[in-house]
C-alpha cells in the first residue's frame, strides 16, 4: 500500500494537499506547520475518529483538537494504490459528528470498494487494527516506546508458537479468567455463590416445610382443645344468661304483685267525708274550726284583745327597731368619719337602745301567744254535742287525704318499675327448669371467654401461615434441591478445570518468555547496531516490550539507563522490525522520530531508513534542516510545508 494524494479540512489544515513519493520522503517545516496534524489526518482517515471519546485533564479529545481552525466540517480525502488498483477515500461529517461520513471508492469507476466501511477501512487496508498500525508503522512525536497490546501479541505470536495469529497469552487468559469469573468472580458474584444461595433457599424451604407441618399439627390440637374449652364457657355464660332472666322475671312479677296489691288499696279507700270534699287540708282545717267556733263569750272578747295586742306589738316591733338601729348605725358612721365623739357615743347608745327594744317587745308578743294558746286549749276541753266534732272529720278527712297520695306514689311508682323491668325482657310466666348455679361468675365466664377466642385467633393465624407455607409440594422441593446440588458440583468440577487450565497457561507462558519472539529480537538487535553505528549489539525483549540493551563486552542493561537518544533509537529499530514482521508492506509514517538524535545518528537512521523505503513507503515529517539536507545529497524527495 502507497499514499498517493491526500487533501484535509482539518485543524489547521484548509484544503492543503501533500502528495509523499513511493519511497522515502522527507516532509519539513517549522513548528505549528502541520506535521503532526498531518500524521493525526492519516490515522483519522484509516480508523475514522472515536466520538465517544471525552477530554481528559491536559488532553483533548481528537474530535474536540483536530476541529477545523476555519469553522468549516471537518473533511478529507486519500488518495492510494492498494493490491494494485487505485483507491480513494472520503471521510466528512454528518448527523453522526465529525469523520462519521465514509466513502471508499476505486478512483478509475467511482465503484464502492466491496466490503470497504468506515468502520472497517483501516483493519481491511493496513491488515491491521488500529493499535497495531500504531505501534508499529506509526511513530507519533515523542511516542517512540512500545507498549503491549494483544492485536500486537497476537500478529508477534507465531515467532514463538506455531504461526498462529489469532490467539495471544493475555486473551486467551482473559478468556479463561472471564469464564472462571462467570462461575465465582468473588464469594457473592457468579454461578457457584449463586447456585450456593439458593440452595441453601432450597434447604431453608424443606426446613421450613418441616416446620410447617410440625406447628400445623400443633395449631390444629390447640385449636379443637380452644373449641372444646369456648363450648364450655358458652355454657356456662348460657346459664348464667338464664338464671339472670330468671331472677328479672321473678323481679318482675313481684313488681306486678305489688302494684296490683297497692291499685286495690287505693281502690279501696272509702269516700271523703263529703262535707269537706273538693277542699285542701288547709281550707278543711279552717272549715272544721269555724264550726267549732262557740256562741260569742267573755273568752271570745279576750281572744280578740289579746290577737289586737300582738298585732300592735308586730308593728311596733317594725317601727320602732329599725329606726333605732339604724340611726345608732348611722351615728357610728359619722362619728367615726367625724371624729366627733357625742356623735360616736349617742350612735352606739341607739343601737343598744334598738336591742332593748326588739327584746322587750319579743317578750311581750312571747306572753300574748301563751294566752292565745291557753284559751285555745280550755275551748278544746269543752264537751262537745253529740257525734264526732267538725275537728275529728277534718282530721279523718285529712288522713283519707294522705293516705290516698301515698297510694297514688305507690302505684305511680310501682307501675314505673313493671315497665323498666319489662323493658329489660321480664316476664310474668317463668320456665319451672332448675339451674344450678356455675362456680365462675359471670364476669370471670366472659374474661375466660375473651382469652378463649383472643388464642383461637393466634392459632388460627398460626394455621393458616403454616398452611400457606405447605403450599409447595415437598417432593418438587427436594427435586429442586437434588437437581441445584448436582448443578453446584457440575459448575464447581467448571471451576477448578477453568483455575487448572490457567495454572497450565500460566506455566506455558513462563516457558513462552523464555524463547519470546526470537526473530523480533534478532531483526531489531541488527537495527539497533546499524543505529547506534556497531555500539550496541545485542538487544532482548521481554513480552511487554521492555528492553535490555548491551554494548559489546558489557553484560545487557535496562533501556532505563539509557540516555534518551539511545532509547529513541532502540525502540525506533524495535519498531521497524515489527513493522518487518508483521505489516511488511505497509507506509511507514514518523513524526519527528530523530529530533533526540545526534547528527552522526541521525544520519544512520535516515540510511536505514532508505534502505527501508526500498521495501515500502516511508513518510518522514521534521522539523529540522539537516535532515532535508541529507535528503537533497541523497536524491530523497523533499516537501516543505
Amino acid at each position: 500500500m502507497k499514499f498517493r494524494h491526500m487533501t484535509a479540512v482539518f485543524g489547521k489544515l484548509n484544503g492543503d494537499t501533500l502528495a509523499p513519493g513511493p519511497g522515502l520522503t522527507v516532509i519539513t517545516g517549522s513548528n505549528e506547520a502541520g506535521k503532526s496534524t498531518w500524521c493525526a489526518f492519516l490515522r483519522a482517515m484509516l480508523y475514522g475518529l472515536d466520538t465517544r471519546e471525552r477530554d481528559r485533564a491536559g488532553a483533548l479529545a481528537d474530535k474536540n483538537r483536530y476541529q477545523p481552525w476555519s469553522g468549516a466540517p471537518m473533511s478529507g480525502q486519500l488518495e492510494l494504490e492498494w493490491q494494485g488498483r487505485e483507491i480513494t477515500l472520503r471521510r466528512f461529517t454528518n448527523k453522526s459528528g465529525p469523520f462519521q461520513g465514509f466513502e471508499g471508492v476505486y478512483s478509475a469507476s467511482g465503484d464502492p470498494v466491496p466490503g470497504l466501511t468506515g468502520q472497517s477501512a483501516g483493519q481491511t487496508l493496513v491488515g491491521a487494527g488500529r493499535e497495531v498500525f500504531t505501534r508499529c508503522a506509526f511513530l507519533p512525536q515523542h511516542g517512540v516506546p512500545v507498549t503491549a497490546a494483544p492485536e500486537l501479541e497476537q500478529r508477534i505470536a507465531s515467532l514463538a508458537t506455531a504461526g498462529q495469529e489469532d490467539t495471544s497469552f493475555s486473551a486467551a487468559q482473559r478468556t479463561l479468567k472471564d469464564w472462571r469469573n462467570h462461575r465465582q468472580a468473588n464469594r457473592s458474584a457468579g454461578l457457584l455463590p449463586q447456585l450456593r444461595r439458593e440452595l441453601e433457599a432450597a434447604q431453608a424451604q424443606l426446613d421450613s416445610a418441616g416446620q410447617a407441618r410440625a406447628l400445623r399439627d400443633q395449631a390444629r390440637e390447640q385449636l379443637a382443645r380452644l373449641e372444646e374449652e369456648r363450648a364450655e364457657l358458652e355454657g356456662e355464660l348460657s346459664i348464667h344468661r338464664r338464671l339472670a332472666q330468671k331472677e328479672l322475671n321473678r323481679r318482675y312479677a313481684q313488681a306486678l304483685d305489688e302494684l296490683n296489691q297497692a291499685q286495690g288499696e287505693l281502690d279501696a279507700l272509702p269516700q271523703p267525708d263529703p262535707e269537706f270534699a273538693g277542699l285542701t287540708p288547709q281550707q278543711a282545717l279552717e272549715k272544721a274550726r269555724r264550726a267549732m267556733a262557740p256562741a260569742p263569750s267573755p273568752a271570745g272578747g279576750e281572744e280578740q284583745a289579746l290577737r289586737r295586742r300582738r298585732k300592735g306589738l308586730v308593728q311596733l316591733t317594725a317601727v320602732l327597731v329599725p329606726l333605732l338601729g339604724f340611726g345608732g348605725l348611722a351615728g357610728v358612721i359619722a362619728g367615726f368619719l367625724t371624729r366627733v365623739i357625742p356623735a360616736l357615743a349617742l350612735g352606739f347608745a341607739g343601737m343598744f337602745l334598738a336591742v332593748c327594744a326588739a327584746l322587750l317587745l319579743v317578750s311581750r308578743m312571747g306572753a300574748v301567744d301563751r294566752a292565745l294558746s291557753r284559751l285555745a286549749r280550755e275551748q278544746a276541753d269543752r264537751p262537745s254535742p253529740d257525734g264526732p266534732s267538725p275537728l275529728d272529720r277534718a282530721q279523718a278527712y285529712l288522713n283519707l287525704l294522705s293516705r290516698r297520695q301515698r297510694l297514688e306514689d305507690a302505684v305511680r311508682h310501682l307501675g314505673q318499675r313493671a315497665a323498666d323491668l319489662k323493658a329489660q325482657g321480664g316476664r310474668e310466666f317463668d320456665t319451672l327448669e332448675f339451674l344450678c348455679p356455675p362456680d365462675r361468675s359471670p364476669e370471670e365466664t366472659r374474661r375466660l371467654l375473651d382469652q378463649n377466642r383472643g388464642e383461637t385467633a393466634r392459632w388460627q393465624s398460626q394455621l393458616d401461615r403454616a398452611e400457606g407455607a405447605l403450599s409447595a409440594d415437598p417432593l418438587e422441593l427436594e427435586a429442586r434441591r437434588d437437581q441445584l446440588q448436582a448443578l453446584l458440583e457440575a459448575r464447581q468440577e467448571e471451576y477448578d478445570a477453568l483455575s487448572l487450565a490457567l495454572e497450565g497457561l500460566e506455566a506455558a507462558n513462563g516457558l513462552l518468555r523464555e524463547r519470546f519472539s526470537p526473530a523480533l529480537n534478532r531483526e531489531a538487535a541488527a537495527l539497533f547496531s546499524q543505529l547506534t553505528g556497531q555500539t550496541y549489539t545485542a538487544l532482548s525483549l521481554s513480552r511487554d516490550f521492555s528492553a535490555l540493551a548491551g554494548a559489546e563486552g558489557a553484560l545487557p542493561r535496562s533501556a532505563l539507563y539509557l540516555s534518551a537518544g539511545t532509547t529513541g533509537q532502540l525502540y525506533l529499530a524495535v519498531r521497524l522490525a515489527l513493522c518487518r514482521l508483521t505489516l511488511p508492506e505497509v507506509p511507514l509514517v514518523l513524526d519527528d522520530a530523530l529530533a533526540d538524535f545526534d547528527d552522526q545518528r541521525a544520519g544512520l537512521a535516515l540510511e536505514v531508513l532508505l534502505r527501508e523505503s526500498e521495501q515500502r513507503q516511508v513518510l518522514l515529517f521534521s522539523c529540522h534542516r539537516r535532515e532535508a539536507d541529507w535528503a537533497r545529497a541523497h536524491g530523497v524527495p523533499v516537501i516543505a510545508l
